[in-house]
């Protein structure tokens, strides 16, 4: 049985498998763990911003009435098709190795019982076959497909004219650039950041069949989630993923900044409202542990307090029942036996219901806000925002 389990453990992987990762492996993208290489996170990011680069220049020099470098200065252009492609694929290797530790330590620290070794595999072959999907891989395919050709037309409506078109009688036409990045460059970033979303669906799933299964959960462990603060280190693993995502909306932002006035309250109420929604996407299915972790406490708070109860009532019939004098007392070990059974009570009291701690949410603040700062700029010029840091630390 433990060796099957091994056997799934080996398998499970949600970057490896599906018909981009295959056609990543057949063009020698991949390493000899079949994981993407930082090749081919160059390669596919230069094959998004290239082309395109190519054709602004060329139609501009060539082209009567086209201008397109203002390409060259699109904040979202280097984001989308260089920095969060780019990122992308190049954190898939570090996060398939963290998600495999978690997955492995589940069974290594016995939190499962045995009897939930079998549905334990079964939910990793689900997980695995959801991963590398082919008809979820073909939806995904066909929604940024509809997606980029709707956007790249709404653009140039709303500018009139930009290096992705411009309008002519009442319709938009596709500069030569507009056309390739609404086929290929778009899409491609597109598919990889609802890749990177589907995974984390795959995993939630995973997480919430684990979390029903019949788990061995200690109250009194130091990690103060019951045995299940190694889980912490999950959102980590979509930090470089969630940095892409934010990068592009930071660019976003700022591009529409610059283009219509916004009060400085609405800008500050949008950064907080992506920093925290996206660092609730990454930590919300952590909450699918709520419910064992709530009754586990609630067992351990009856069982422990009424443990507490009668240690406490037997002090209390022995020493303050009878004459003794204070050096009998303190020459015996009941006095400690009491802090600890208190002890015990409290570790017990202060059990997290949701195994996350702010060490775990640095990580992803950090992932979010760093791209942020650009927005922030926009609001307080850098060289007051670089007196004000100096002087805090300084």
């Amino acid at each position: 049985m433990t060796g099957e389990t091994t056997e799934a453990e080996g398998r499970f992987s949600l970057v490896v498998g599906g018909p981009f990762h295959a056609l990543l492996h057949r063009l020698g993208l991949t390493g000899a763990d079949l994981l993407p290489s930082r090749r081919a996170a160059l390669v596919l990011a230069l094959l998004a911003w290239l082309p395109v680069a190519v054709l602004v220049v060329s139609q501009s020099l060539l082209g009567a009435g086209y201008s397109g470098w203002g390409f060259f200065t699109d904040g979202m252009a280097y984001t989308r098709y260089l920095l969060a492609i780019f990122v992308m694929v190049m954190t898939e290797r570090y996060a398939d190795g963290r998600l495999k530790i978690l997955v492995h330590h589940f069974r290594e620290a016995q939190i499962l019982t045995p009897e939930a070794l079998p549905e334990f595999r079964r939910a990793l072959a689900v997980a695995d076959d959801r991963s590398s999907s082919a008809r979820a891989e073909l939806v995904i395919l066909v929604i940024v497909l509809i997606w980029s050709g709707l956007t790249t037309q709404i653009v140039v409506d709303l500018s009139g004219a930009s290096w992705e078109g411009r309008m002519m009688a009442g319709e938009a036409v596709l500069s030569w650039a507009g056309l390739t990045a609404s086929l290929v460059s778009t899409p491609l970033f597109l598919f990889l950041a609802l890749r990177w979303i589907w995974r984390l669906l795959v995993w939630s799933a995973l997480l919430y069949r684990l979390s029903r299964l019949p788990l061995q959960l200690t109250p009194l462990h130091p990690d103060l989630a019951a045995g299940l603060g190694f889980l912490a280190i999950f959102p980590s693993i979509f930090s470089g993923f969630l940095f892409a995502l934010s990068a592009v909306v930071a660019s976003a932002m700022v591009r529409d900044i610059g283009l219509e006035q916004h009060s400085a309250q609405l800008v500050w109420f949008a950064v907080a409202t992506w920093m925290v929604l996206s660092v609730g996407l990454i930590v919300g299915p952590l909450l699918v542990f709520v419910r064992p972790l709530y009754a586990t406490r609630e067992t351990a708070l009856i069982e422990y307090g009424r443990l507490a109860s009668q240690h406490h009532l037997a002090f209390q019939r022995k020493w303050l029942g009878q004459a003794i004098h204070g050096e009998e007392f303190l020459g015996s070990g009941d006095s400690s036996s009491v802090g600890d059974m208190n002890a015990i009570v409290e570790a017990v009291r202060q059990m997290r219901l949701v195994p996350l701690d702010l060490p775990a949410l640095l990580p992803l603040l950090v992932a979010a806000g760093v791209p942020m700062l650009a927005v922030v700029a926009t609001q307080i010029p850098v060289g007051d925002m670089i007196k004000w840091l100096m002087s805090r630390l300084l």
